[in-house]
């Protein structure tokens, strides 16, 4: 999975090979905002195209764990819609792995999705960014716990992507603490059980 609040990069990230080489091999790349374009060039006047998209996603995340096939989720991580997948990934023998992209603040967000949306990208609304910067981090914090790896990287400025956190098994590394707070916090936070 690679996750992280609207305008972090995620998208960047896979395309620049970082998923690839942590984990030495290429992966089936399941992508809404890619899905989403696609079905606007096949249907121009499609309106429910996102959700369409984010249906079509959520479809082969199932299939995908049914079927026994590696995989990569890009997703902002703003709701719990990925637990029970991961739990059952898990429950089947799968090793999790995430990349946590982040942004230092909601306004960060903000001002990427912008820039993303002023070279013909696709926007988001302002109030969905607020709320989704806040619940992507801590929703960072449920799913933390259950991944084999992990590695949170902080990408506010607009150089190369520093990495902040790992784990590797059951231990999470600060390797820079203060970058994000908010990410230091529930990555630290007493493990809660099970989601």
């Amino acid at each position: 999975m690679i996750a992280g609040p609207n305008g972090a990069g995620k998208s960047t990230l896979v395309e620049r090979g970082v998923v690839r080489a942590a984990i030495g091999f290429e992966l089936t790349s399941l992508n809404a905002d890619v899905r989403t374009r696609q079905i606007l060039i096949a249907d121009p006047e499609a309106v429910d195209a996102n959700l369409r998209a984010a249906i079509e996603i959520d479809a082969m995340v199932v299939k995908c764990i049914d079927e026994g096939a590696d995989f990569l989720v890009e997703t902002v991580l703003s709701s719990d819609k990925y637990l029970d997948d991961i739990q059952k990934a898990l429950a089947l023998g799968f090793q999790f792995g995430m990349i946590y992209v982040g942004l230092a603040s909601p306004e960060d967000s903000m001002t990427r999705v912008a820039l993303r949306q002023a070279k013909g990208g696709h926007g988001v609304p302002k109030d969905r960014i607020m709320n989704r910067w806040a619940r992507s981090i801590a929703m960072l914090g449920k799913v933390a716990p259950l991944a084999h790896r992990l590695y949170v990287y902080d990408n506010t400025s607009s150089f190369e992507p520093t990495l902040i956190a790992r784990k590797i098994g059951a231990r999470v590394e600060l390797l820079a603490p203060g970058r994000i707070p908010e990410i230091d916090a529930v990555l630290t936070a007493p493990d809660p059980g099970p989601a």
